[in-house]
């Protein structure tokens, strides 16, 4: 059947193990603290062979309790890309800390190494660095390396990215601390907000489990300050049922990007870095007709989207005075193309013949 329409995402079905564990928790009624949070916990530590996982409501949270948790506070600076989700910048605003923005490589829409260099002074204390679009920063290593000369913390957001990895080794395990989302549109999605922190450095783990769960050491009895940032076992239900699968959906997306690359590889417009550790949670081409393609895809029945349409740098709400030339020039030439593991080939194809039609005219 002649393929004419793509949606963005899909969803659907759920896998019958999703289904199993979904009707177990809700037949159980054990509904927060039950015994798929702790194999949840467990599977992904021994995924990631990190020691500490501390399973969270969600990303945003994870970002801020590990600052809190590494003391972070007004006067110290931070420093984050320019071009990036909202959260990388506002956990920091909120907690009274400086950001310092560094602008991005547009290769890699990571952050520009030069740059950080420049930016860090003796107020800074961490660097929060996203792997956008499912590709582990190409230079994390020696970003490693210069945060630990400078003594600063490296937190890796790695919200876009589970299961990639560079040199064989996977994201999250590069930093101090790492933080993770399983919003369900996410390469391990649950069927709601969720997130996790996740170290192998002892005290940062316990500090962060006290900042999770209102301050407690134990039920009662509260040592310090702290909120209410939990994952429901609904949550961990379905994320333990959905681990299994990750490494294969992966592939799935890579072996879809392979079909983009192939196809798209003549066109006027810029493939996104392509890397064997690349999980492709967005498959991200830039052009400086991107408004028009967009238009153009959307009569063909194609949902795109812009991650992201306004660079972090130039948001009112930062009151930001540095330019990032890279970051802004990405804002308006970013566009977003269908890839997901419920994607056909017949799917993807439809999209590259369009892209190709377009150009063409």
């Amino acid at each position: 059947m002649p393929v004419n329409s793509v949606s963005f995402l899909n969803l659907t079905p759920l896998r019958d193990e999703v289904k199993s564990v979904i009707e177990e928790v809700l037949e159980e009624g054990v509904f927060m603290n039950g015994k798929y949070l702790n194999r949840f916990k467990d599977s992904f530590s021994t995924y990631l062979k990190q020691d500490y996982v501390i399973p969270t409501a969600n990303c945003t949270d994870s970002l801020e309790i590990i600052l809190r948790s590494l003391e972070i506070k007004k006067g110290d600076e931070v420093i984050t890309t320019a071009f990036s989700w909202f959260s990388d910048a506002s956990v920091i605003q909120l907690l009274g800390a400086e950001i310092a923005f560094c602008d991005i490589d547009l290769n890699h829409f990571g952050i520009q190494i030069s740059e950080l260099e420049e930016r860090i002074s003796t107020k800074t204390k961490a660097l929060i660095l996203p792997h956008l679009f499912g590709l582990v920063h190409p230079e994390i290593e020696k970003i490693a390396s210069i945060c630990k000369k400078n003594n600063i913390h490296l937190i890796e957001d790695c919200a876009q990215a589970h299961g990639a990895s560079l040199n064989g080794k996977l994201v999250g395990t590069f930093g101090d601390v790492a933080a993770f989302s399983f919003y369900p549109t996410k390469n391990l999605g649950a069927l709601g907000d969720a997130g996790a922190i996740v170290t192998s450095n002892q005290k940062i783990a316990e500090k962060c489990n006290l900042w999770a769960n209102h301050g407690q050491s134990g039920r009662n009895n509260h040592v310090q300050m702290g909120r209410n940032s939990r994952m429901d076992e609904l949550q961990a239900a379905v994320l333990s049922s959905q681990l299994p699968f990750l490494d294969m959906n992966n592939t799935k997306r890579k072996k879809l990007a392979m079909l983009y690359y192939n196809g798209l590889n003549s066109l006027d417009l810029v493939l996104p870095m392509n890397s064997k550790g690349h999980v492709f949670h967005q498959f991200v081409i830039r052009t400086d007709r991107r408004d028009e393609l967009r238009k153009y895809l959307l009569q063909k029945e194609i949902e795109t989207d812009i991650h992201y349409p306004e660079a972090l740098s130039d948001m009112a709400v930062f009151n930001n005075s540095s330019l990032c030339s890279n970051a802004l020039k990405a804002s308006k030439t970013v566009l977003s193309l269908p890839i997901h593991p419920m994607h056909t080939e017949e799917e993807i194809n439809y999209v590259t013949k369009s892209v190709k039609l377009f150009f063409k005219d």
